[in-house]
């Protein structure tokens, strides 16, 4: 009988031991599908360095729950009557992780490091613009002195703008605009965010280990300000690059979360931790307008000819939704109405009136071109590649070949030579239709060797309008002209996410914009 019992009590304790261990800590096991290329707020601009950033550091105002800016180390802020001077007070007692006091100066310093180099800040040329002097600072036009970011004193941070900006709040939530501390950057040199040593934090959570190709663990922050919120004990982010793999590793019970590839979906859409959302990041054709061979007609022939309800809903699977453009379904445009409802569709599927445009386009050059499509490595341009390649087969009848390469490859292609378009893709760096469609105003080979002077003079007037109705209306003929009148660019669709997550994880808060994951209101409830 003893012996009976000593077996039973023998297999229980197995049986308990073979549970994975993860959700008996308070620590949110999860991953990214690529390496980290940095850990630096100055020099990065990928996704996924995003989410570490914003859970080791924050700025003056951060994205809550439901996607809206609220105060972060800055208590408060107001706004000029011009809406061109911004006065930020940041809260008593913050301090980074080694316990230096962060003052108003480490967010002039930031700013000013993020935006003082195109060529080597991930987001110079997107910040610069915006701030007074920001874009002669950035060509080295200018003192310090001279650009609108000053540090009033220890407490007070002044930010003067260059046009009113009617998303600004939203805007200064990415990661480029966190304080930097310029002692201790300076003293790192070329180590700096190499490791959890030579990076300061001031969020919810301390880096305790840091690799690029690994991934990076944290503990929580015990002097953030706001702790008594942050539930969790730690964050594991590991680097998991093979969709199988990740997926191997959340049935061991070794993630708490886990994207799924388009077959996987197929098997897994009836499990009760399975999900899906879309966030701002918008597929899109880029044509190079320079090459006479893809003349008007043949570009608005393409972009009537892509089927794209049939991509989203029977090829990715993934909770991608269709285009109606290069601005994002979800996009804000006012109080009462998303950006896209309001505008319309200006990519959409015709195959009648493609057949016209192609027809008319290959009369006007005389001869039928053939048309060779660009794409980047990755299973999301490979599945669209082949799918656009069978919609312009049957609607256009042509075969269009597919050149793949690195992206790499493909980017110094569209920088350097001719091409005839390219599929490629843009995720928003703030909540504003904004944020796609000043991308065409550079004249770039990357951007289509697109440089019109009537559409700058939109751009330019829609930064400038303060009226939210007029804005609003600016934007959408701004991204008609784009797309519907000139064809630039053809929208494809907005990235999607099936996923898996276990159930007793709660608040993993997933922002469409900036910061895709957010860690600080995640908990554990066993």
């Amino acid at each position: 009988m003893k012996k009976a019992l000593f077996s039973i009590l023998l297999i229980v304790v197995l049986l308990v031991c073979s549970v994975p261990t993860m959700a008996q800590d308070n620590v949110l096991h999860t991953y990214v599908d690529r390496v980290f290329r940095t850990f630096s707020q100055i020099i990065g601009s990928d996704g996924h360095l995003f989410i570490v950033l914003g859970s080791i550091s924050e700025g003056l105002l951060r994205l809550d729950e439901n996607h809206n800016p609220q105060p972060a180390l800055a208590e408060s802020f107001t706004v000029s009557d011009d809406g061109l001077v911004y006065t930020f007070t940041l809260r008593d007692g913050i301090q980074w992780s080694d316990g230096t006091p962060i003052t108003a100066k480490d967010f002039e310093f930031g700013w000013l490091e993020a935006m003082c180099d195109q060529d080597a800040n991930g987001y110079a040329d997107v910040i610069a613009p915006f701030i007074k002097n920001g874009w002669a600072w950035m060509n080295h036009e200018v003192e310090a002195s001279e650009v609108g970011v000053k540090a009033l004193d220890d407490k007070t941070f002044e930010v003067t703008l260059e046009n009113p900006c009617a998303f600004w709040d939203r805007f200064i939530t990415l990661p480029c605009f966190f304080p930097l501390n310029e002692e201790f950057y300076r003293a790192q040199g070329d180590l700096y965010a190499t490791s959890a040593d030579t990076i300061q934090c001031c969020g919810p959570f301390i880096a305790t280990s840091m690799d690029v190709g690994v991934g990076v663990t944290m503990v929580k922050n015990p002097t953030y300000w706001d702790a008594e919120n942050v539930k969790l004990d730690g964050v594991d982010i590991k680097v998991i690059t093979d969709s199988s793999a990740a997926l191997n590793a959340y049935e061991a019970g070794e993630l708490d979360r886990v994207n799924l590839s388009s077959i996987d979906v197929v098997l897994y859409s009836s499990d009760p931790e399975f999900g899906s959302y879309s966030d701002f990041r918008n597929y899109f054709v880029q044509f190079d307008t320079a090459n006479p061979e893809m003349n008007l007609n043949i570009r608005k022939a393409i972009n009537y000819a892509i089927d794209r309800e049939t991509l989203v809903n029977e090829i990715l699977m993934t909770g991608a939704v269709a285009a109606g453009g290069v601005v994002s379904r979800g996009i804000h445009g006012s109080d009462e109405v998303t950006y896209r409802d309001y505008a319309g569709d200006f990519s959409y599927y015709d195959p009648e009136l493609a057949k016209q445009y192609w027809d008319a386009g290959v009369a006007e050059l005389g001869y039928t071109p053939e048309i060779v499509m660009l794409t980047a490595e990755g299973t999301d341009f490979d599945d669209m590649a082949t799918f656009l390649q069978d919609c312009f087969r049957k609607v256009l009848g042509i075969e269009v070949t597919i050149n793949k390469m690195t992206q790499k490859a493909r980017n110094e292609i569209m920088k350097t030579e001719t091409y005839d378009f390219a599929l490629n893709a843009w995720g928003a760096d703030y909540d504003d239709a904004m944020t796609w469609l000043e991308l065409w105003t550079v004249g770039t080979p990357y951007r289509g060797n697109y440089l019109n002077e009537d559409y700058n003079a939109m751009i330019e007037a829609a930064r400038a309008e303060t009226d939210p109705a007029k804005r609003l209306d600016l934007l959408v003929s701004i991204e008609k002209k784009l797309i519907e009148e000139d064809c630039v660019v053809a929208g494809i669709y907005d990235r999607g996410y099936s996923y898996l997550q276990r159930p007793y994880v709660e608040n993993y808060i997933v922002h469409p914009v900036g910061q895709s994951a957010e860690f600080k209101w995640t908990s554990i409830n066993k």
